[in-house]
């Protein structure tokens, strides 16, 4: 009897991860397994006089557990009741607690921290979690609130920033009441062994927001930034130059290149106005060779570009699309400089060409990235850093917004967010089988 009842504690407290428990019963119903437990404390003392209680009864209460063996799985806690022998004590009766069940409870703390897991680390949605749970949408959503706000709230996970990553994505879509409602996400880019981290999204898209972050942090923090990427943007150039003075602001490459080639598309149909009185259409030169000419000069076939020199030959009679096509291609090719005086020279040979194109989108673009040009040349002078981590967070937020078949909720969506992709995970990685080790 003793083997027997070490046997079921030993059940209890490794395969059942319940530290005080142990195993009294199995059942099965339905194809859901039905675990009886009690507590392997037998006695206990009074909590007001301290005197050893007495017995005063079971009551069973039933949580939700983790699955076993693939099946859904419920505890049955067979709690113990207490009564203090001495009748003038105020205590009375009570009966014991544990904390892997809380008090009216309906799953147990390791199922809820693991409910919080898979939505925030595995990015599932609350509602597919609480189906194979068994449990509502809201029972679920609490787990991952008590259990995801130590985590995203704590103060060290924003700590060794040295490279803020900052841009905007789209929270809400535009409906026949509001337009577009964004928000501004701050990237931590400075980590090169691992992905980027989300520090926080905050709602709105302007300097403003994004100042009354940056003053939220301590004075150590900020002089800790020493690089900040950012989009072409003045909202948030003017609040990085505001608070963080140290940092030097390098425009992403991306959104530059970006820039050149919308140029050529605007190019492309203004001329395709001029030229054919409409928009474009099947058949048009122009519209023919659109996508072709938003592709780098170094990524053509002969076929492509046999194309494109056909589609500017009939469609482009003042060279207008093909100056604005040269004009992107040489701002692709500005980034491939390492030298910061031979890509300075050449930042200025490009704003001397769209100046004497006489193509009015050119010489806009010129005047918008001259303005940007401290900022675009600090990628060859100060730092080699980019936006491009910030843009894999982006899609790391649409797939979670689209997981979640969007939100409502702004607090529930910067909690997920920042689970997902703001938060390292202390889960115990399940090591190889040693067949696999030797095979490796």
């Amino acid at each position: 009897m003793g083997t027997e009842t070490t046997g079921a504690r030993d059940l209890g407290a490794v395969v059942l991860g319940l530290e005080g428990f142990e195993l009294v019963a199995v059942d099965e119903h339905d194809g859901e397994l039905e675990l009886a437990v009690q507590t392997t404390a037998d006695l206990t003392g009074c909590l007001v006089c301290g005197a050893v209680a007495e017995a005063h009864g079971r009551r069973p209460v039933r949580v939700r557990d983790l699955p076993v063996a693939g099946r859904p799985t419920s505890l049955i806690w067979i709690k113990r009741l207490w009564r203090c022998r001495y009748e003038a004590c105020e205590m009375g009766t009570w009966s014991e607690t544990s904390p892997e069940i809380a008090p009216r409870a309906s799953l147990t703390a390791r199922a809820a921290r693991e409910a919080c897991r898979r939505v925030g680390q595995g990015g599932e949605s609350v509602a597919a979690v609480a189906w194979d749970l068994g449990l509502g949408w809201g029972t679920v959503m609490r787990a991952v609130a008590e259990h995801g706000a130590p985590l995203v709230d704590d103060p060290a996970r924003l700590e060794g920033v040295a490279a803020l990553g900052v841009d905007e994505t789209a929270y809400l879509a535009a409906t026949s009441t509001h337009g577009t409602e964004f928000a501004t996400g701050l990237v931590d880019l400075t980590r090169t062994d691992g992905p980027a981290r989300l520090l926080d999204v905050v709602p709105g898209r302007s300097g403003t927001v994004l100042s009354s972050w940056l003053r939220g942090r301590d004075a150590g923090w900020r002089a800790g930034v020493r690089v900040a990427a950012l989009d072409p943007f003045r909202g948030y150039a003017t609040a990085l130059r505001t608070h963080l003075p140290g940092a030097v602001r390098v425009l992403d490459a991306f959104h530059v290149v970006k820039l050149g080639f919308d140029a050529v598309d605007q190019v492309r149909r203004r001329v395709q106005q001029e030229t054919l009185g409409h928009r474009g259409r099947a058949g048009d030169p122009l519209y023919g060779i659109r996508r072709v000419l938003r592709r780098g000069h170094d990524h053509h076939s002969d076929l492509s570009w046999t194309r494109l020199l056909h589609g500017l030959d009939l469609g482009d009679p003042d060279g207008e699309v093909a100056a604005a096509w040269i004009a992107a291609q040489e701002l692709r090719l500005l980034y491939r400089h390492t030298d910061p005086t031979r890509a300075a020279a050449a930042f200025y040979r490009w704003l001397t060409f769209c100046a004497d194109s006489e193509v009015p989108e050119l010489q806009r673009l010129a005047r918008t990235l001259d303005s940007w040009r401290d900022e675009l040349l600090a990628r060859f002078t100060a730092a080699d850093v980019s936006n491009g981590p910030t843009e894999a967070i982006n899609l790391l937020i649409k797939k979670v917004k689209r997981v979640g078949h969007g939100f409502r909720n702004f607090a529930n969506y910067r909690l997920r967010l920042l689970l997902h992709c703001g938060t390292v995970w202390d889960a115990p990685a399940t090591t190889m089988l040693r067949g696999h080790l030797h095979a490796s």
